[in-house]
């Protein structure tokens, strides 16, 4: 909350100092009349800083999702290989890098690009979350190559996760939009188990907003079985990747409903 507090307090700068500087020109008459004293122009310096200030609470933000290691809801028996792949169709079509996580406004709800704390792509900062947290459960695990289909040896399970949307948006509330699918291979290829998770919540620390967005996909009963050594075959295995928009939360946004993101 503290970066929107900041905001709100640097929009109310910019007012009641721009509505005051406007009284000084308007009763000096034209602009280029002005005489340009020493308190005029500390001023004029006391609002560039302010607007810095502004755009700052909004540009540049980034965000820590590689330290959002998910609980584990079942014991595993084999090791795990993690794969994962980002299908936001925003990415692939080049609008956005790999490294994007969501949207912030600043002034005027202008949209500017929050993206990954550490500079990888957010795919490779999902699987490092995703291994760190099979290794605080004691499981074996390693990333794995994004063209894997199986696993790599007998003893070893394939996590492949493709994330079709994972998006921030923050104005005056904050909330975080996802849809995951994974898949389960063994080391022949055949697809164990599917699972997806979608949602869209609001959101009052990253860290935790992301490690439970991974917690519930790993919750899913499927994987949980899977997991647990139940041998049970995906019956859909040609079945095509089924992804639909998320509804987002009914956050305090706060967009002026014209308002575009940039976002396609």
């Amino acid at each position: 909350m503290g970066h929107q507090l900041m905001a709100i307090e640097c929009h109310r700068f910019i007012r009641e100092h721009m509505q005051l500087l406007l009284r000084r020109v308007q009763a000096a008459g034209k602009i280029s009349s002005v005489n340009w004293n020493g308190s005029l122009m500390s001023r004029l310096v006391a609002l560039a800083i302010a607007f810095v200030l502004l755009t700052g609470c909004a540009y540049g933000r980034k965000i820590d999702y590689a330290h959002s290691y998910p609980a584990l809801p079942a014991a595993l028996t084999q090791a795990v290989e993690v794969q994962v792949v980002d299908m936001r169709p925003y990415v692939l079509s080049g609008n956005k890098n790999g490294t994007f996580v969501g949207l912030t406004r600043g002034s005027y709800y202008i949209p500017y690009d929050v993206n990954t704390r550490s500079g990888q792509p957010l795919a490779n900062d999902l699987r490092a979350a995703l291994l760190g947290g099979f290794e605080r459960k004691g499981v074996p695990a390693q990333g794995a190559e994004a063209g894997a289909t199986a696993a790599s040896k007998p003893d070893a399970l394939l996590l492949a996760v493709s994330i079709y949307e994972w998006k921030s948006e923050a104005a005056i509330g904050e909330i975080l939009t996802y849809s995951l699918r994974a898949e389960l291979f063994d080391e022949t290829g055949q697809r164990l188990a599917t699972a997806q998770a979608r949602g869209s919540d609001r959101v009052y620390d990253h860290g935790q907003a992301g490690q439970s967005a991974l917690a519930s996909l790993l919750a899913q009963p499927t994987l949980v079985r899977a997991f647990g050594g139940e041998v049970e075959i995906d019956s859909a295995q040609n079945e095509p990747a089924q992804d639909a928009p998320v509804r987002k939360a009914a956050a305090e946004l706060f967009i002026p409903r014209l308002g575009r993101d940039g976002v396609y």
